[in-house]
């Protein structure tokens, strides 16, 4: 019955023709279809917008962010976004190429010697490859990203968490978190001020809840986020109106330059020609003749999509705080197309 229903939408949403600029109907019946998809996912709370290429075009909220204390999800509900924070360290890695301090082709030896990919260069390693350049191999294995947290203190001389921090500071996501156990440092730990660790705790104090479905029973419980810490690969806390800055930040150059920006999304090449899935940072997929980039999160009570499509400077963010926007569809393999609310969007907006 819930397939059949899925399956429904994603038809209907095939077959509705739209103009080439998206109107305000567009954005309301866009919304109606992720309440639906939303519904069926078992997810209590969650937040969607989406960001042109100097504004904010669209927003809203659905559900709930505590279901046990009855608070509705607000425009600056903040969740955890797990895998997104991919994207802050690949930039973080950028930066410094950038500047001078780091070269892609570095060895990951020289940060973390104790490795078991020391021998992986920190190209290989963002864009989730191995084997030898003229012929690489793709393995999604987000935790092989750990060693890039050293890297970025030999290119900064502070912290992972510090660095980031300041990185967030620059886009003015100052409603963010570095992490869930900020809390437990003590100023200046790690570069943590008195002033940033009050404000922390604050936005700590909002954080959704996190749940998750039983999709056989249709029911929803109580569940607990997977990141304890900050990593390269999870542990971020964030709002979508952060994460709106963070993407204006990135089209305006001002984290990390346009040529470096492209060189970044060009993914790796098979030997016999096929471009692997992943990028630095972002997964790479060809939709109708256009490049979309995109990355997900996933955790035990959370999920997250960030998609972008340069063709129209057009960027869909959401947020939720169950894993039913992503755990059932193996987003790893490099398919945005099986996430329901990917096809959605590319589906609406790519034409």
């Amino acid at each position: 019955m819930r397939r059949t229903l899925s399956a429904f939408i994603v038809a209907a949403v095939l077959a509705w023709t739209l103009p080439v600029k998206a109107d305000d109907l567009v954005y309301a019946r866009f919304g109606e279809f992720l309440e639906s998809m939303r519904v069926q996912a078992g997810v209590p709370g969650m937040v969607a917008a989406i960001v042109g290429s100097d504004d904010v075009l669209w927003e809203r909220v659905f559900g709930d962010a505590n279901l046990e204390r009855g608070i509705p999800t607000r425009i600056d509900t903040p969740f955890h976004i797990d895998g997104l924070t991919e994207l802050f360290s690949s930039s973080l890695v950028l930066n410094c190429v950038e500047q001078g301090r780091l070269s892609l082709d570095e060895r990951v030896g020289r940060f973390r010697p104790s490795s078991r990919d020391a021998n992986l260069t920190l190209r290989q390693i963002l864009t989730h490859t191995d084997g030898p350049e003229s012929n690489p191999s793709y393995r999604y294995q987000p935790d092989r990203l750990e060693p890039l947290s050293s890297a970025i203190r030999a290119c900064t001389d502070d912290s992972y968490r510090e660095t980031l921090g300041n990185f967030m500071d620059r886009s003015g996501m100052f409603d963010s978190v570095p992490g869930p156990d900020v809390a437990t440092l003590v100023p200046p730990a790690e570069g943590v001020l008195s002033s940033e660790f009050q404000r922390y705790g604050q936005i700590l104090g909002r954080l959704a809840a996190p749940y998750s479905f039983d999709a056989a029973a249709r029911r929803v419980s109580v569940s607990q986020y997977d990141a304890s810490t900050l990593t390269p690969t999870s542990g971020l806390i964030s709002t979508v109106q952060d994460l709106e800055k963070f993407d204006l930040s990135i089209k305006r150059g001002i984290l990390i330059q346009q040529d470096t920006l492209e060189m970044a999304l060009r993914a790796p090449t098979a030997a016999n020609g096929q471009r692997l899935p992943h990028a630095m940072g972002w997964f790479v997929q060809n939709y109708l003749g256009y490049d979309v980039y995109w990355q997900f999160g996933q955790g035990a009570g959370s999920s997250a999509l960030f998609v972008t499509w340069p063709g129209r400077e057009l960027t869909f963010i959401v947020l939720a705080n169950s894993n039913g926007l992503t755990k059932p569809f193996n987003l790893g393999a490099g398919d945005l197309q099986a996430a329901p609310m990917g096809k959605l969007f590319l589906n609406l907006f790519i034409r």
